[in-house]
């Protein structure tokens, strides 16, 4: 059976092939020298267009004296700040290769981080300078160059602080690459959250990013006017931050008020303060909105648009915060989603502004590129359109794979259909996504594989559980994970709540009336098969990676412990 490919309804990209630095400062909307770029939200610092130039060019003749050379890996570690962008550009005007490392990382994943991407050189926050010592200090070679991100003076001496060679270096003319080696040359070199496995370097390379900007362009075209401000929080190191915030922003010259970390009342302050027309968050941030008890005492009534993504969001919560804001401020603010991985470099889909009506789903096809739905257990395409499979994808921003892991990359990848005479094979990127596309070719995301729940052989969707309990009135957050129990031989679906804090203060012992309470009152809107007869639990917090993403492994390892301790009986 031939494949059967679903492709993007807008016209296609015909991809730039020029190095990523370059095409960043070509300046498309000729945004001047004088214009702020990024704010500091909680300082009120201000990096503008000219100022972010100069001080990578500066600060690229500062690294390339400290021994960073084309084709070298930087590792990044740093909170969000207004500089952060500028040492990903400068490194990029060495011809090296940025590896952003998550602030939250501890030593050891540090350490692991490092010695995976071959960095030689490590750019810390003085914040995470201990950790980033303890990480370097593990590893046998090669030795590691730490330099201090910020300061003045290094609080070890030398070498001199990322910050003091953006200031007093000569601002030098910045390597470039070839565009003949744009699609093999690495800009950047995410990795993937590892929350269902070992975390894995993606390869992103000059071309990828800029064929992402190209299909930015064409899909979004009224969030990079140039006109554009807007309040972030996304984590730099993360390919939604990086991307949004440090290509899409400085390419098109929007202003971005930038937050160290996610901190709800500055979040809060801020969007009253700067009046952003549109903001790009993940699914516990549209919680918050929907949930937040003093919501009222904040003006948000500029916000018209919000995009959510990087993990799924119900329809039930996108249709309660429009509801909220509604009822608040009288504006009508219209959340969608989008879709993308690291892998993606990261944007391919997203629900358009001339289709609000498919906000439901995550969006169309991006330009250039295709999709298949397979079925996981045949590798066979899906027979009808509407039933959900397996998403494969590929198109000129998708990786060409993972670091050092030829064995992640074989299996992450599959040709299924062979090139004909004089063409070249296309391998397809399978995303781990179980998803399916509508008549109109909108795509609906229904979890990742290896998430889905079977009960006695029927599929149980956490996502819609998780939609389900968060219409309850006294729960603020929801997970729904599946436990194999030998006894029964099958999983079963088990939920994690975080409720209120008037269902907290009732009594009774272990919470069993507010559990009762909630559970009678999810069973009277699932099928039988959906019921959470794993138990529901309530918990302090759901645990979740900076990105957005719920921990479930971390839930489903006290779930092993509780059914090992009470020999298979929950």
């Amino acid at each position: 059976m031939s494949p059967r490919i679903f492709r993007s309804s807008l016209p296609p990209i015909d991809p730039i092939k020029a190095d990523l630095l370059t095409h960043l400062f070509s300046n498309p909307r000729n945004t001047p020298d004088d214009k702020p770029i990024y704010i500091d939200a909680v300082t009120g610092a201000v990096r503008t267009y000219g100022a972010i130039i100069q001080r990578t060019r500066s600060l690229a003749h500062g690294l390339r004296s400290l021994g960073v050379a084309p084709r070298d890996v930087v590792a990044v570690f740093s909170p969000n700040s207004i500089d952060y962008a500028i040492i990903c550009y400068a490194i990029l005007g060495c011809g090296a290769t940025v590896s952003p490392v998550s602030a939250a990382y501890t030593a050891q994943e540090l350490s692991s981080q490092l010695k995976t991407c071959g960095a030689k050189h490590l750019i810390a926050h003085s914040s995470l300078i201990d950790t980033a010592k303890r990480a370097t200090a593990t590893l046998d070679s090669p030795i590691i160059i730490i330099i201090q991100a910020d300061g003045d003076k290094n609080s070890t001496g030398t070498p001199p602080t990322a910050e003091a060679l953006a200031t007093t270096c000569p601002a030098s003319p910045l390597v470039s690459i070839s565009p003949s080696e744009a699609s093999e040359r690495l800009s950047f070199m995410c990795f993937s959250s590892g929350t269902t496995g070992t975390a894995k370097g993606v390869m992103t390379t000059h071309l990828n990013i800029v064929a992402n900007t190209q299909q930015w362009m064409v899909h979004i075209p009224e969030d990079v006017t140039g006109d554009i401000t807007t309040v972030a929080f996304l984590p730099l190191s993360h390919i939604y931050g990086l991307v949004s915030i440090l290509i899409m922003n400085m390419l098109v010259g929007n202003t971005t008020v930038l937050l160290p970390r996610f901190e709800p009342e500055l979040f809060l302050s801020s969007l009253v303060k700067y009046r952003p027309e549109t903001i790009q968050v993940v699914p516990p941030i549209m919680l918050l909105l929907a949930k937040h008890p003093h919501l009222e005492r904040h003006d948000l009534s500029s916000l018209k648009r919000i995009t959510s993504a990087a993990a799924p969001l119900s329809v039930e919560l996108r249709e309660a915060v429009e509801r909220r804001f509604l009822k608040l401020y009288g504006t009508t603010l219209v959340a969608r989603q989008a879709w993308g991985m690291t892998e993606t470099s990261p944007l391919g889909a997203i629900v358009p502004i001339d289709r609000l009506d498919k906000r439901h789903t995550v969006g169309n096809v991006t330009s250039s590129m295709e999709f298949r739905v397979v079925d996981p257990e045949t590798m066979l395409d899906v027979d009808e359109a509407t039933k959900p499979g397996e998403l494969w994808c590929r198109g000129p921003n998708v990786t060409p794979g993972y670091y050092r892991n030829e064995e992640a990359t074989k299996s992450g990848f599959a040709l299924r259909d062979p090139p004909g005479p004089n063409e070249e094979a296309k391998l397809w990127f399978r995303t781990g996504d179980v998803g399916f596309f509508d008549e109109d070719g909108f795509i609906t995301i229904v979890d990742r594989i290896k998430e889905m729940i079977k009960y006695k052989g029927l599929q149980v969707i956490p996502s819609e559980l998780e939609g389900k309990l968060l219409e309850h009135p006294v729960v603020e957050d929801a997970c729904v994970v599946g436990v194999w129990v030998d006894q029964e031989a099958t999983e079963l679906p088990a939920g994690f709540v975080v409720v209120n804090d008037s269902a907290r203060r009732k009594k009774g012992r272990d919470n069993q009336e507010t559990i009762d309470e909630i559970n009678g009152w999810l069973n009277a809107r699932v099928a039988n098969h959906k019921k959470l007869r794993g138990g529901l639990f309530i918990v302090d917090a759901i645990p979740k990676s900076p990105s957005g993403k719920i921990l479930r492994r971390q839930l489903k390892d006290m779930l092993v412990k509780k059914v090992k301790k009470s020999g298979s009986k929950l």
